[in-house]
């Protein structure tokens, strides 16, 4: 059950740094491109992100650095997975099957 919750604090790792990147390689700084102001903005206001992401409600009041928000992201994904893992325990160790 570890190494699964594991996995999922690593998913969460993994999407976090996905957004951080595309997000630096979008970013105001590299606005050469108009249209790449747009696809920022959608990106940013889109629900995908707040799905995904579960940080950004708490970064639209607060500043978090990426680093940070790479660990909250990580620790979001560990709690969900627990709690899925603790919802799903039953189920695998054969409590709830049916007897014929």
């Amino acid at each position: 059950m570890l190494k699964r919750i594991g996995l999922w604090a690593l998913c969460g790792l993994a999407v976090a740094l996905t957004w951080v990147v595309l997000f630096y390689l979008l970013g105001p700084s590299n606005g050469t491109y108009p249209s790449q102001f747009q696809v920022l903005n959608y990106l940013a206001h889109s629900a995908m992100l707040e799905i995904s992401f579960p940080l950004v409600m708490l970064g639209r009041h607060w500043a978090i650095t990426w680093y940070w928000s790479l660990a909250i992201n990580a620790l979001t994904y560990a709690m969900a997975g627990l709690l899925v893992e603790v919802i799903l325990l039953p189920f695998r160790r054969g409590f709830l099957r049916l007897r014929h």
